[in-house]
């Protein structure tokens, strides 16, 4: 086919640069096509004519219309690109089509937190003008039993104790508690508890105790039947010194021994750890907070000794373990781990912590991240990924986390009991949205210094929380006496209240909570130190 049977097929033509001259182009084809009748083979050419004259008017008409609306919308971009450049302190950012897309989400596949959180946004007007229940306070009083009574009477007395004999361990244990909390607790004490051989051995204040005593106390009692020994803040007695004199006394050590609490014992080393390891080969359970000596040597004796069989360690305030590439995979060496804190160490962040969770706290069930401050909503991420089995979480003091942490731990862990969320920065919508998903299983809650504690977390504690036992508001200036009232009637099972700090409720309304059957410390009427015994159970006290 010759090239000059096609319109205007000239070299010389020039270049088309736009979409109007495009179109222009493409209508002088047409008309061109039509003069040449490249249409033939029609029987009625004068109908089709006029048929294609008014289909070639639509057409230039429609282009029209078209390149009318598109100069419109070049031009208000360009003015408004303009506009934006002389004012860049209004710019709008615009959204992609995906972004948007993301933001729009289906309501049947919300989570149950933002469902909750949705609800908690349209009931707000309802609990600001409305009422539906009773929220007077009944006030009650239940006696203590004959044996609480009894034994704080022997702990008030208990210089004029002879013997402990046929005492069961249960009894020695509230007893030891009871004197340690009263901060008597001597080496005359110590040894009514160690005889009759009993199997658990618990002091939980041995600062009167020196080295020597110790070593007596550790020759003395029956090693082969200990299974648990927990002494507590025995700084100045548990050195060097004594474990090396115990052992070449009692070269055997406590082959028994399955629990294991030294708290606050600031002379233990490296190398005493490494003894009592040695000779403590059934160790399930060992408490070494706030042992200041501790570095990350002690970590990895634990997990080459330990790494398949315990299930409870706490070295929480063991300033003396440092950032060390060690660290993480001595923790990873843990295989069974049911507790574990880390509360205060500088060196736990996301990245050290993140192995762990992935691969080693399918079982975990109590876990404490206290006052580590690198930690991020990126580690709540693995915690509500990985650690399904959670009962017990402390998060106490984290700046850096958000809403979104809280978001994390409620779609990822069902069976929280106890929740410490103390001075940290969630919302009052967020915590009452995670109340009314998980907020039926909780035993304990403390929301001590949570600004944002308000009507919405007062209303979700009276709604959901009917098991609720232990309950820290201390500082939670937000709230009402309203609030507070009807929290009290509402949560039938609480025991113990913290409310320091609330200096907006009446004189007369605290009267009437010194006569209720709650145990509230932190008020003007109320001793500090009335219920030790009803003190809150810190995260993985039921190990130690």
């Amino acid at each position: 086919m010759n090239s000059s049977d096609f319109p205007n097929d000239s070299r010389e033509n020039r270049r088309i640069n736009t979409d109007g001259e495009a179109i222009d182009a493409l209508f002088m084809a047409t008309e061109e096509a039509v003069t040449r009748d490249f249409l033939s083979g029609f029987q009625n050419q004068d109908v089709e004519m006029e048929e294609r004259k008014s289909t070639e008017a639509d057409v230039v008409k429609t282009g029209s219309d078209y390149w009318r609306d598109y100069e419109v919308k070049r031009n208000f971009k360009a003015a408004k690109h303009f506009a934006l450049e002389l004012h860049s302190d209004l710019k709008i950012v615009e959204k992609t089509e995906e972004e948007v897309e993301e933001e729009v989400i289906r309501d049947e596949d919300k989570s149950e937190f933002r469902k909750a959180k949705e609800s908690i946004k349209k009931r707000r007007q309802e609990i600001s003008t409305t009422s539906d229940m009773e929220i007077d306070l009944n006030v009650r009083r239940k006696a203590p039993s004959l044996v609480e009574l009894s034994a704080r009477v022997l702990a008030q007395n208990f210089l004029a104790i002879k013997s402990l004999k046929l005492v069961p361990d249960h009894l020695r244990k509230k007893l030891s508690y009871l004197v340690s909390g009263l901060g008597e607790f001597d080496t005359r004490l110590m040894e009514l508890l160690i005889e009759d051989s009993p199997s658990e051995i618990c002091a939980k204040n041995c600062v009167q105790l020196v080295e020597d005593d110790l070593v007596k106390i550790f020759c003395d009692c029956d090693r082969v039947s200990l299974k648990v020994l927990i002494l507590d803040l025995c700084g100045r007695s548990m050195t060097d010194y004594t474990i090396n004199q115990f052992f070449k006394r009692a070269p055997n050590g406590f082959p028994s021994l399955t629990t294991l609490s030294l708290q606050g014992a600031f002379c233990l080393t490296d190398n005493a750890l490494l003894l009592i390891s040695k000779s403590s080969p059934l160790l399930q359970y060992i408490n070494l907070t706030e042992c200041s000596l501790l570095t990350y040597r002690a970590l990895r004796i634990l997990a080459d000794k330990f790494g398949s069989t315990l299930r409870g360690l706490s070295i929480g305030g063991c300033q003396g373990i440092k950032k060390h590439k060690g660290f993480s995979s001595s923790l990873y060496k843990f295989e069974k781990l049911n507790y574990l804190s880390v509360a205060g160490l500088v060196s736990v962040n996301d990245g050290v912590v993140r192995s762990f969770f992935m691969f080693r706290s399918s079982i975990l069930t109590d876990l404490s991240l206290a006052n580590c401050n690198e930690v991020t909503d990126e580690c709540m991420w693995h915690i509500g990924r990985y650690c399904k089995k959670l009962e017990a979480l402390d998060i106490t003091d984290l700046d850096k986390l958000t809403d979104k942490s809280l978001e994390f731990i409620t779609e990822g862990c069902r069976y929280l009991k106890s929740l410490k969320l103390t001075s940290n920065r969630f919302s009052d919508e967020c915590i009452a949205a995670f109340l009314e998903v998980s907020g039926g299983s909780l035993r304990e809650l403390c929301l001590n210094k949570v600004r944002d504690v308000g009507p919405e977390t007062a209303f979700s504690l009276a709604k959901v929380c009917k098991m609720l036992q232990f309950l820290d508001l201390s500082w939670c200036r937000r709230l009402k006496e309203d609030d507070l009232r009807r929290i009290l009637r509402c949560c039938s099972s609480l025991q113990s209240l913290k409310l320091f700090g609330w200096t907006q409720v009446e004189d007369t309304y605290l009267e009437e909570l010194s006569r209720s059957d709650v145990h509230i410390t932190g008020l003007k009427l109320t001793s500090l130190y009335a219920h030790l015994d009803n003190f809150y159970p810190s995260v993985g006290a039921k190990f130690f």
